[in-house]
């Protein structure tokens, strides 16, 4: 998992807007809707990617990760995808975000 976590952490300094890949390849997830898991909210720092790393590779093997341009902090999620926009705003839901992501146009779609 070291070498995931460093590699993680070198795609979210080259990416400081955004990212999300699949693990364990670290391929770019381009398409569809994606929506975190509650378990990995509020993940910054060394402790949160481990955390989220952690869930992901348990769960969808998923990470993401952004810049919340409020306080200026990068987080990091495990996270779902999905094909139907319904099925994430649901997922979303339940998992209490405030937002999905559209990588099909780039755009957030608030909850």
């Amino acid at each position: 998992m070291t070498n995931l976590f460093e590699a993680i952490k070198k795609i979210a300094d080259q990416n400081p807007e955004g990212f999300t890949v699949q693990l364990p390849d670290l391929s770019w997830v381009t398409s569809g809707y994606i929506s975190a898991y509650k378990e990995t909210q509020n993940c910054f720092g060394d402790e949160g990617l481990t955390k989220a790393l952690e869930h992901a590779l348990s769960h969808n093997n998923i990470v993401g990760g952004w810049k919340n341009e409020d306080n200026k902090m990068f987080y990091f999620d495990s996270s779902k995808t999905f094909d139907s926009l319904d099925e994430a705003i649901k997922f979303g839901l339940e998992n209490e975000q405030i937002a999905i992501f559209d990588l099909n146009t780039f755009r957030e779609i608030k909850l």
